[in-house]
């Protein structure tokens, strides 16, 4: 029988997925890989799939397997090659597939001796046929299928008390241009949808495993206003419902949904709470630059402001480096974003992924790095791989690491808290059932537990936020469920940026991005980190 052995490798640095880690070594992960183990859930009799997040443990290029697939997006891109060459190395028949090399094929030449691109379940089944008679083909072009045929990914293979959200995929594609968005590219502009019983079936699933906090991986959830109510009214009639518990979701949606309101009490009855919405600039001329149509000449404010009173959190996506950004966009992102009811944000520099349109123009206008694996590398750790036109690419750097510092320090998160706070309806879910708490979340639980510990003792603004924020939820009963939720995202988040070296706690108490200050010339990027960080191992950050 043989034994494929499926990698998921870990981005060299990304803060805002972070995972968490014990003092034994053992790490527990943000999200667990949806894609090697949708492609294990077409395996047959006949094939043993061992799944491998390298998040959670390190390649053994001695493990034993026939075949060693590997799958990457562009953040993974620099470790999936690495992966790669070291089992060619050792003789391994070695099959890539995912985002990356459908975009740019070339990346992986002489790496691999099986290329798959486009999705999967068009061609799973020849895949796997050839695979158990020895003639696999050099080349697998699957397309983009119908995802009525995919099936539930076989999370019994993973080991799920080790990741701390679970993740459905309930579509793929997103009908918006966005210029540098490499989703799109990959997935199309037409977008695809599961069934109503397939999502609840994937989301039963996950709850069976222990998970109860879902991530539905979609690209724009809502953008089809009648699909998405469908789905949210089955979604409402099964979480909480029938004996079970109820979990939360969480997805990614466009700002146009504030405007919905019965879009939003939908949202709120499924138990949909956190939503990603990508508001990425206050400058209008570069969302028209990026072909960002969808948030031109919208009263930000106003929209987040409604989302936050159906009881609803939103996670605000900030971007800066677009062409027509100068070097005071980021003081102007960071008054723009003071003055939204949001918690959390995830701030990024603009990078021009393979593939992209943003590429080809930077491409042709000599603007794309002399650095092959820059070139490629989206900015994961904030270090672009493109010249910007009105500052140096350093600059960008040092302006958006100061952004990270300024939003995330706890003076500031806690004033957007209380904004939160003064809109939050209730939320329908704690009058229809309780929270399901399976005994696969007491890992979880107890390093989160730990983090917040370990965070309140080395920071005071920390032990300020959790004490005031305990004062609030005791004051406000209706909203307590939610203000905890918002408290655990940006701690979260805020462990990440730490322990990943995006967070810097002087640059944090400046005004402004500390440009030409010589005792700030801290300008390197940070060492990658491939694996998640002892919640212990922060320093401390102010007296």
């Amino acid at each position: 029988m043989p034994r494929f052995l499926l990698i998921s490798p870990s981005p060299p640095w990304d803060a805002d997925f972070a995972g968490l880690i014990e003092a034994d070594g053992t790490a527990v992960t943000r999200v667990p890989p949806t894609a090697i183990a949708t492609v294990a859930a077409f395996a047959p009799p006949g094939v043993e799939v061992v799944l491998q997040d390298e998040t959670l443990e390190p390649i053994d290029f001695d493990a034993a397997a026939d075949f060693i697939g590997i799958t990457a997006n562009v953040s993974q891109l620099a470790r999936a090659k690495w992966i790669a060459a070291g089992f060619r190395a050792k003789g391994r028949t070695v099959i890539v597939g995912g985002p990356h090399i459908t975009l740019d094929p070339g990346a992986f030449e002489g790496l691999c001796d099986v290329a798959v691109t486009g999705e999967f379940e068009g061609v799973a089944e020849a895949f796997y046929t050839d695979m158990l008679n020895g003639a696999l083909k050099p080349l697998y072009a699957g397309g983009r299928p119908d995802l009525t045929t995919s099936p539930i990914p076989a999370w019994d293979l993973y080991d799920n008390d080790r990741a701390l959200i679970g993740i459905a995929q309930t579509s793929r594609g997103c009908p918006f241009e966005c210029n540098f968005c490499d989703v799109i590219q990959y997935v199309g502009r037409a977008q695809r949808h599961k069934t109503n019983d397939q999502v609840i079936a994937e989301v039963q699933k996950l709850y069976d495993v222990g998970y109860n906090r879902i991530f539905l991986a979609d690209d724009n959830f809502t953008v089809y206003r009648k699909r998405a109510a469908s789905l949210l009214e089955a979604l409402a009639a099964w979480n909480g419902r029938d004996g079970r518990g109820y979990v939360t979701f969480h997805t990614q949606v466009s700002i146009d949904i504030a405007a919905d309101d019965r879009m939003l009490a939908l949202c709120a009855e499924a138990g949909l709470t956190n939503l990603f919405i990508g508001v990425e600039t206050v400058n209008e001329e570069s969302l028209k630059e990026s072909l960002k149509r969808q948030n031109v000449a919208v009263d930000m404010r106003a929209r987040i402001a409604n989302i936050v009173s159906h009881g609803l959190e939103p996670v605000a996506g900030l971007m800066v480096g677009f062409d027509a950004d100068s070097r005071r966009i980021f003081e102007q992102q960071y008054d723009f974003a003071m003055q939204l009811p949001v918690g959390t944000f995830k701030v990024s520099s603009l990078s021009a992924p393979v593939g992209t349109p943003l590429y080809e123009d930077m491409l042709r206008a000599g603007r794309v790095v002399a650095d092959e694996d820059r070139t490629q590398y989206q900015a994961g750790d904030q270090i672009t791989n493109i010249h910007p036109a009105q500052m140096t690419r350093e600059e960008l750097y040092v302006g958006t690491r100061w952004l990270i510092s300024r939003l995330y320090h706890p003076d500031g998160f806690w004033t957007r808290l209380q904004a939160m706070a003064a809109r939050l309806a209730p939320s329908p879910l704690p009058a229809r059932s309780h929270p399901h708490d399976p005994p696969g979340r007491a890992r979880s639980k107890r390093l989160f537990m730990e983090m917040m510990g370990s965070m309140r003792r080395r920071d005071s603004g920390v032990a300020r936020v959790l004490e005031q924020t305990a004062d609030l939820m005791r004051a406000r009963p209706d909203i307590r469920d939610t203000l905890a939720d918002i408290l655990h995202t940006w701690l979260l988040n805020f462990h990440g940026q730490i322990a990943k070296g995006g967070y810097h706690p002087a640059w944090a108490e400046l005004d402004s991005p500390p440009f030409d200050d010589p005792a700030f010339a801290d300008q390197q990027a940070p060492a990658p980190m491939p694996r998640p960080v002892r919640v212990d191992s922060i320093q401390p950050l102010r007296a």
